[in-house]
This record gives C-alpha cells, structure tokens and sequence, in this order.
C-alpha cells in the first residue's frame, strides 16, 4: 500500500519562506528507497509532498517535518522578539 500526504505552509512574507525552505532541504536528501519528499513554493505558501510505500513511513515524515516547521516557528519568532521570549502564535 503506498501512501501520499500533503503539508501546505502558509507563511508571513519571502524571507520566512525561504528560511524555511533551507531549514527543510537537506530533508530531501538521503531518503530510504521507494519514498518521495518534494517542495515547492507559490507566493508566501511552501506546499511538501510526501510519498511512500507504506502508510507508517510517510505518517513519520509528516510528523518530523511538523515538529521542524514548529521549532523554525519558535526560533524565528525568537529572533524576532524584544527579550528573547518567544510567543507562540
């Protein structure tokens, strides 16, 4: 059974979407045989495409790139923020 998601990124403005993109590229490299991760951007919004051969596989990856998208989030905003505090949106 093969199975496919989808992750659609909505992002504030270029310079996040980029970050992001560089933060998640080395995630296409080095994959197991029969999986697929592909990225691609429109405006503001960086859509991840994930293919695999099992369900439990691409659930996995969906899963880790969520939680890489989550720390981006939180060391972006940190960045960004007066007092190094981070505000979780």
């Amino acid at each position: 059974m093969k199975a496919r998601a989808t992750l659609t990124v909505r992002l504030s403005g270029a310079a996040q979407r980029k970050g992001l993109s560089a933060v998640l590229a080395p995630d296409n490299e080095g994959l197991p045989q029969g999986m697929r991760l592909s990225m691609a951007t429109r405006g503001n919004v960086l859509e991840l495409v994930v293919s695999a051969g099992s369900p439990s596989i691409s659930l996995s990856t969906v899963l880790a790139l969520l939680r890489d998208i989550t720390l981006f989030q939180e060391i972006w905003l940190l960045s960004r923020q007066r007092g190094g505090r981070v505000q979780r949106t």
